[in-house]
């Protein structure tokens, strides 16, 4: 009985300790209070990126960046099994737009 007693008794310190290593993730979004009201949903938003691009490269980049949406929001209907035929196509024609334009450059 003591031996089940000790074990039981090291397995929740263990499971406790576990438990106080998982803390917050200090790159985690901070809350937007401003929405927190009574009956509201608080939200948080994810700090802001600026991305500097030279004149040169802002249609390439452009098309890289909607390319990498389309793609995301393909990833996400594909893992609930939905087929966006047009979204495919889409993609194709932007994955061959670069393909073409990275020659230029």
């Amino acid at each position: 009985m003591r031996k089940a007693s000790f074990l039981l008794l090291s397995l929740i310190v263990t499971a406790a300790f576990a438990g106080a290593q998982v803390g917050e993730d200090s790159r985690a979004p901070e809350p937007n209070l401003t929405n927190a009201v009574p009956g509201g949903a608080l939200t948080c938003s994810p700090p802001r990126r600026t991305f500097v691009v030279p004149e040169r490269l802002v249609p390439r980049a452009r098309l890289k960046a909607k390319l990498l949406v389309l793609l995301g929001d393909s990833l996400f209907d594909d893992t609930r099994g939905v087929v966006n035929i047009t979204r495919e196509k889409e993609i194709k024609k932007l994955a061959n737009k670069l393909r073409n334009e990275r020659d230029d450059y």
